[in-house]
């Protein structure tokens, strides 16, 4: 009976050998999984090489600020509407650019750029220029005017925007 009480003694520890064997192995599987995922993330298509090595990237340098030309006064510009009916509209507008150089010459040719706009305008009919579209095209047309003017002018490009401060239709 001795012996058997020794074989009961003596068996748990083979079996506590395995369950070390079993978390050791499972420390490493998962230590492995760990590092494949970091591998797989920092190699991933959207990040660089220098970003995966921890280096700092180069960014992109920020765009110059806006700068804006007020062309005032106010523009009158007298229109019809699809019957022949008179109009009238009254503008303020701001011209925007990046460069101070195409301001510059914005303010240098205002009063070319002023008549280009009071001719394009006075073009408008009534019925379109009520609707959204209508204003926006107006803008779009009064932008590429001023950039034209300004180009033949002066050599320069860079008319970014124009906007409405104000605008009276009658």
């Amino acid at each position: 009976m001795a012996e058997e009480q020794t074989q009961i003694i003596d068996s748990p520890a083979p079996a506590g050998r395995s369950k070390l064997w079993l978390f050791a192995g499972i420390g490493v599987v998962t230590l492995a999984a760990l590092g494949v995922g970091a591998w797989l993330f920092l190699a991933s298509p959207g990040t660089s090489e220098a970003e995966a090595e921890g280096a700092p990237v180069a960014e992109k340098p920020p765009s110059k600020p806006p700068i804006y030309q007020s062309l005032h006064p106010a523009l009158v510009v007298n229109f019809k509407d699809e019957t022949g009916d008179a109009h009238y509209m009254q503008i303020t507008m701001e011209v925007m650019s990046r460069d101070q150089s195409v301001i510059n010459a914005v303010r240098e040719h205002t009063p070319a750029i002023r008549n280009a706009l009071i001719l394009l305008y006075s073009g408008a009919i009534f019925e379109d220029v009520e609707t959204r579209a209508g204003k926006e095209k107006m803008l779009a047309d009064g932008r590429a005017e001023i950039e034209r003017i300004v180009a033949e002018a002066s050599g320069e490009r860079g008319v970014e925007a124009l906007y409405f401060t104000s605008l009276v239709i009658q």
